[in-house]
């Protein structure tokens, strides 16, 4: 009896020695690999989206690379590694900084005031979060915001996260790399604003949406560049030519964007041919200045700066301009015109109609609802005298596309002094400025000009989805009570055995 008791306590004290060496070597097999991996900084990206690698396009462009790129991102990546939901941006900041031509440096925009002053010098107007990027003197801001976009459903109920910062990024070291411009040209030659004089404010800030603002004077050229993405008309004194109108015509065949800022000018002078490119867009222009005659809306004394309204975008169309303009107003914001001529939206011409889409952008207000309004357009200029304007509503602003001109786009308004230098900054110009950005956007997004082919990455976690409260107390009982008995079974029987003579 006592002999089997000693085997049997031998034979427990051997399973035991077997069971604590196997534990001893699991444990140090488990500290072996994650010293490996901290040691040679292995990630394994186990999502479907490969959110949390770069793709083989970024990989194999940027080892074929053979120039330096400064890469600036204003953010402390020890703080981004602790947000979660910023991981795949964290993530891609490792990936970029492991590349020989990638000069990467992060920093807290708030601990480096001087490289924020050179950025500034270089008309960049940065903020924590943004990404620049700089190769042979050509420079590309992307915004915080751009790194992660939300796709909502169409319901509007739930959205779906996605990474685009690799797309965008990509392709802004391809811009500087290769010289890719996006060129917005001011006319010159009709007695206009002048850009390097009346508009640097806004030619900084341009730049800092990657648009590259430059002048163009078609009375010696006879056709726009190629390398345009939009055309601007700032207050000009005088019409264009016959041979003009046919270069902006050619320019908008091709599926071209041009804005026309018209202020109202005092001389005896129709513009006849800039009025046949408008009427092609369903546009007509009023030779008037426009006056509030409700004192709750303008100063008696100043009636031509007034308060006035955001059109609402037109639900029958996909072209929404104004949405986030009517966010800025909400915010505080007034809207608010100064010195503005008018324009009416044209109807019924020819076949216009199937394929010319044109829209209100601001408008005089209505304030009974029935399509009236208490301002007035007092004729000013023209060949010919012309009537005062009332008791309806003014378009301050419009915008017009036509399908059958590979969608080229025309904005219109009324003055151009509300984004010039003396204006700029100031208070009533917020929801103006704001909308000349959104249209500028909306002809020729500068973020979409630099896609490398990248799609967007879902952020997705793995999850269950139970349809029914039966089939979540199934679920309990298989992931949680199941392996609960078994393991009391379990237990059960090897303290039977542990202890059973």
């Amino acid at each position: 009896m006592a002999q089997n008791e000693t085997k049997k306590t031998k034979k427990s004290h051997g399973f035991t020695a077997v069971a604590l060496v196997f534990a001893a070597i699991s444990l140090a097999i488990v500290v072996l690999i994650n010293l490996m991996v901290s040691r040679l900084n292995i990630t394994w990206d186990m999502t479907s989206s490969g959110m949390y690698k770069l793709t083989d396009s970024t990989r194999d462009y940027l080892d074929s690379l053979d120039k330096e790129v400064n890469f600036y991102f204003l953010f402390d990546m020890d703080v981004l590694s602790t947000d979660t939901d910023s991981m795949p941006l964290y993530n891609a900041m490792k990936e970029y900084s492991k590349y020989d031509c990638i000069n990467f440096q992060a920093f807290d925009p708030d601990d480096d005031p001087d490289k924020i002053k050179e950025f500034k010098d270089m008309g960049l107007s940065v903020k924590q979060g943004d990404v620049v990027i700089e190769c042979d003197g050509r420079v590309k801001r992307l915004a915080a915001n751009s790194m992660f976009q939300t796709h909502i459903d169409e319901n509007k109920s739930t959205g779906t996260m996605y990474f685009t910062g690799e797309n965008i990024i990509t392709g802004a070291i391809n811009a500087v790399v290769t010289g890719r411009e996006i060129k917005m040209y001011f006319l010159t030659g009709h007695g206009e604003k002048q850009l390097d004089t009346d508009y640097t404010k806004l030619k900084r800030d341009l730049a800092a949406r990657n648009y590259i603002a430059e002048t163009l004077d078609l009375t010696s050229s006879n056709s726009v560049p190629d390398d345009a993405a939009i055309v601007v008309l700032a207050a000009p004194k005088n019409d264009i030519s016959d041979s003009e109108l046919k270069a902006l015509n050619d320019y908008l065949d091709k599926g071209g964007n041009i804005c026309f800022w018209m202020s109202p000018n005092e001389a005896e002078l129709d513009y006849v041919n800039i009025e046949k490119l408008l009427k092609d867009y369903n546009i007509g222009m009023d030779y008037d200045i426009v006056e509030e005659t409700d004192p709750e809306l303008a100063n008696v004394n100043y009636p031509t700066s007034f308060i006035c309204a955001i059109v609402v975008a037109d639900e029958s169309t996909d072209i929404d301009i104004t949405s986030e303009l009517r966010q800025v107003e909400s915010q505080g914001a007034t809207p608010i015109m100064t010195d503005t001529r008018s324009f009416v939206q044209i109807y019924g011409e020819g076949n216009n109609s199937t394929h010319v889409f044109a829209g209100g952008l601001l408008e005089t207000i209505d304030r009974i609802g029935d399509g009236s309004s208490s301002a007035i357009g007092k004729p000013v200029g023209g060949a010919k005298p012309r009537e005062t304007l009332g008791n309806s509503v003014l378009e301050l602003a419009m915008y017009s596309t036509d399908t059958d001109r590979a969608d080229s786009k025309v904005m219109v308004i009324g003055t151009a002094e509300f984004i010039d230098d003396e204006n700029y900054d100031q208070a009533y110009s917020i929801v103006p400025v704001n909308l000349q950005l959104s249209v500028f956007s909306w002809m020729y997004d500068s973020e979409l000009a630099l896609d490398f082919g990248i799609g967007g990455k879902e952020r997705t976690f793995d999850e269950m989805s139970i349809e029914s409260a039966s089939k979540a107390t199934l679920t309990n009982i298989i992931f949680i009570a199941v392996p609960v008995v078994v393991g009391l079974i379990g237990g059960a029987v090897w303290l039977k055995r542990r202890y059973t003579e």
